[in-house]
């Protein structure tokens, strides 16, 4: 992680250096502790690592470390969006939603957008928050994804489209094919220092083969 990071500061430093002002300082390891006292999950160390490199974004204005207005979230924030996730989704809480028939019948008409093996749930205890985007888009490492899919993956949930995926197995693959990206030019960096993706395919997913009956 070490060497992944340093190169992903370079980077920063040569391209978006506006975006490293606005990052915190290291996290403590009292400060990674309390996430885990707080959710009973057990962090990765790849993204200790990460946390203790930057703990998460000020969040002062719309730079996004991690591009497209993606924004690193600190052990503080991690603890609060996780508590408010959950307050949310029991107030929310329909066990009718959370059957594979009710899932299958959404995904195959279309109305929920699934994309690899992610549960498509309101938000999960098992579900830890990392990024934030635009206040309701949210990157989480899931430590219970559906079937065939790898405990601590990163996944991605945009609750207004309804869209549900899965973008890495692990928090350092995640980060480093974003790393390689920025190094390969696929996104574009503008003069204020903001990082947006080039291109997007549309979000045509199917139906995902855990999901087929």
């Amino acid at each position: 992680m070490k060497t992944l990071l340093d190169a992903f500061t370079a980077w920063l430093l040569s391209h978006a250096p506006q975006i490293i002002t606005q990052l915190n300082p290291p996290a403590t390891e009292m400060d990674l502790q309390a996430i885990e006292n707080s959710t009973a999950l057990v962090l990765p160390e790849s993204f200790k690592a990460c946390l203790r490199w930057h703990n998460g974004e000020l969040g002062e204005n719309e730079l996004a470390l991690l591009g497209d207005g993606n924004q690193l979230l600190s052990c503080e924030a991690i603890i609060q969006q996780y508590q408010w996730g959950q307050q949310i989704a029991a107030y929310l809480s329909d066990s009718q939603f959370d059957t594979l028939a009710f899932w299958q019948d959404r995904v195959s008409s279309g109305v929920i957008l699934v994309k690899g093996p992610v549960k498509p749930l309101m938000n999960h205890p098992h579900w830890l928050p990392i990024t934030c985007m635009n206040g309701d888009v949210f990157r989480f490492l899931d430590f219970d994804p559906a079937p065939g899919g790898h405990k601590g993956q990163v996944i991605e949930v945009d609750p207004e489209n309804c869209a549900y995926q899965v973008l890495a197995p692990d928090f350092e693959s995640f980060l480093k094919n974003y790393v390689e990206a920025l190094k390969a030019n696929h996104y574009a960096v503008d003069a204020e220092g903001y990082i947006t993706t080039r291109e997007e395919g549309p979000m045509d997913w199917g139906v995902p083969e855990w999901l087929k009956a």
